[in-house]
């Protein structure tokens, strides 16, 4: 698998709200850190916030612009988008830096922009 198929896989399985799926795509020591937020560290840790955020969170939308890879890292321009309230969206850019090892995702780290 290559990274560009590991990042595929994430936005995927975030798309269809799969916990599980999306953790699967981190390293077992992997760190997932959103701007401005504390890091979250293991996989297993990594699972229990995108099953509370996809579980108990607003509706959202993920727009991937631009990836970049170039061997184990890599650069992902977004657009991410809230509902709130019903019927209201509230759009943020961002770009996350993300280092690979094993065919997994060691490090995502979050800047908003």
């Amino acid at each position: 698998m290559t990274t560009r198929d590991v990042l595929d896989g994430l936005f995927t399985a975030w798309r269809n709200g799969d916990a599980l799926r999306s953790g699967a795509h981190f390293a077992l020591d992997g760190r997932y850190i959103e701007a401005r937020r504390e890091p979250i560290a293991g996989r297993a840790a990594i699972v229990t916030h995108f099953t509370r955020f996809f579980r108990d969170g607003p509706r959202w939308r993920l727009h991937v612009d631009d990836v970049i890879i170039e061997g184990s890292r890599g650069a992902v321009r977004y657009r991410f988008e809230i509902e709130d309230p019903p019927g209201d969206w509230t759009q943020r850019s961002g770009c996350a830096l993300v280092t690979f090892e094993d065919g997994t995702i060691a490090e995502w780290r979050e800047y908003e922009g």
